[in-house]
């Protein structure tokens, strides 16, 4: 694989990992509420859900997703159906916690971060479709096909690692500037959020 190749496939990985969707929207509520500790469990998660759809695509379930509307609506549902229960809980905590003005939103318990993140990336069958269907523009097909898939499956997940890495970071400074009075109405945003983003992920495809 040429270096110029790669330049250009990272620059593509920028630009697609870079804005933020329905997991990164999570994170960032968490992050902000909880801190970036608890932050960090959903960044491996979904870290881990991402290369277990890098696994899948190569081994030919994104063919099968792409062309079967059965299987690949019943990820969708299950996908959408995820996030709509992460958003309804968010804002159900602030219903529950309207009674008692101090008392702080119950963290979550350990584990349940990096499930959260991993079920949200693994759920959507837009990834493991996309993997399947957006990597191999970059192989060379005269150059050592499994090198070049390693390479460009590394270099897609550490993109997407240090990205999360980021926004858990900076998210969790600016939950701290804002204080720990702001908590709920940022969990409840967040819950708002995601809602809204299942929302329009279903009316998508009509």
């Amino acid at each position: 694989m040429a270096i110029s190749i790669w330049v250009s496939y990272v620059i593509a990985c920028i630009l697609l990992i870079s804005p933020p969707g329905p997991t990164v929207t999570y994170l960032i509520t968490t992050s902000m509420v909880h801190g970036k500790k608890t932050a960090y469990e959903v960044v491996w998660g979904s870290f881990f859900g991402g290369l277990v759809c890098l696994v899948l695509s190569f081994i030919g379930i994104g063919t099968i997703l792409n062309t079967s509307i059965i299987l690949y609506s019943l990820f969708r549902i299950l996908g959408i159906s995820y996030l709509l229960y992460l958003g309804i809980r968010s804002l159900l905590e602030i219903i529950k916690d309207s009674s008692v003005a101090s008392q702080e939103i119950v963290p979550p318990k350990k584990g349940e971060g990096f499930k959260n993140g991993f079920l949200l990336i693994f759920l959507n069958p837009k990834n493991i479709i996309f993997f399947a269907s957006f990597l191999p523009q970059f192989i060379d097909e005269q150059s050592s096909l499994y090198a070049q898939v390693i390479i460009l499956s590394v270099t897609y997940l550490v993109i997407g690692l240090v990205n999360d890495f980021l926004y858990s970071f900076f998210a969790s400074h600016i939950g701290k500037l804002l204080g720990q009075h702001s908590e709920k109405w940022i969990n409840g945003i967040g819950g708002l959020a995601m809602v809204l983003s299942a929302i329009i992920v279903i009316f998508q495809n009509f």
